[in-house]
């Protein structure tokens, strides 16, 4: 090899070993942050008004898809609305509830024809689809956050007094302290149209899930 050429490779060599490329920097990314602005309006009571000879009822327990379908199938129940209460923003949209900064919570507004369906009857229903003492929900545990939170919401002094009893005597079977909160109703929001029914309408995977009166069949969370 001519000894001219052997030293320019040397020399290379010994540049690229104490001058490593420059490393491309990455334009940063802008993210999409919804915005957070606290509204009095939120705060405000739930003033719609049920159909005539009916009653509003208002829970939370995780996801709100099936504990949605579980509540229509009770017989007495007229309607069902699943949406967002208990936040401090106005109109909040799902991607906002989903940042955990709003503090709503995924409800099911419930109709109910109180002379075909007690309201103990709602609140047993409540109890047995999820677990009152944690604040994770889901059947892996994979609904973490405010939104899936354990909930009461009462619309009159009278629900308010069925709810507290409901839990001290639900709390004699369980070891765990139940988290459940009970509290009065506040403006409700109801979710974007593709929440509503969702599994009575397919679900994640398209299979419909039975909504009639009595159905016995279990419910899958995602469809």
């Amino acid at each position: 090899m001519d000894p001219s050429i052997a030293q320019e490779e040397s020399k290379l060599l010994d540049t690229l070993a104490t001058e490593p490329f420059p490393i491309a920097q990455e334009e940063p990314q802008l993210v999409d942050t919804p915005a957070i602005v606290p509204s009095p309006i939120a705060q405000e009571p739930d003033n719609d008004v049920p159909s005539p000879g009916n009653q509003f009822a208002e829970f939370a327990a995780g996801c709100f898809w099936g504990l949605e379908l579980a509540f229509q199938r009770i017989p007495g129940v007229t309607e069902t609305e699943v949406g967002y209460s208990q936040g401090i923003s106005h109109n909040p949209t799902y991607k906002v509830v989903c940042t955990d900064k709003t503090n709503h919570a995924e409800v099911v507004r419930v109709q109910y024809d109180p002379n075909e369906c007690s309201y103990e009857t709602l609140l047993d229903l409540f109890w047995s689809r999820h677990d009152p003492t944690s604040f994770i929900q889901g059947e892996k545990g994979e609904q973490v956050g405010a939104q899936y939170r354990s909930g009461i919401y009462f619309y009159t002094q009278e629900q308010e007094k069925l709810a507290r009893e409901s839990l001290e005597n639900q709390q004699k079977k369980l070891e765990k302290k139940i988290v459940t909160e009970i509290l009065p109703v506040k403006k409700f929001y109801k979710a974007e149209e593709y929440h509503l029914h969702y599994l009575a309408k397919g679900g994640m995977y398209g299979n419909a899930q039975s909504p009639a009166k009595c159905c016995k069949d279990p419910i899958r969370c995602y469809g």
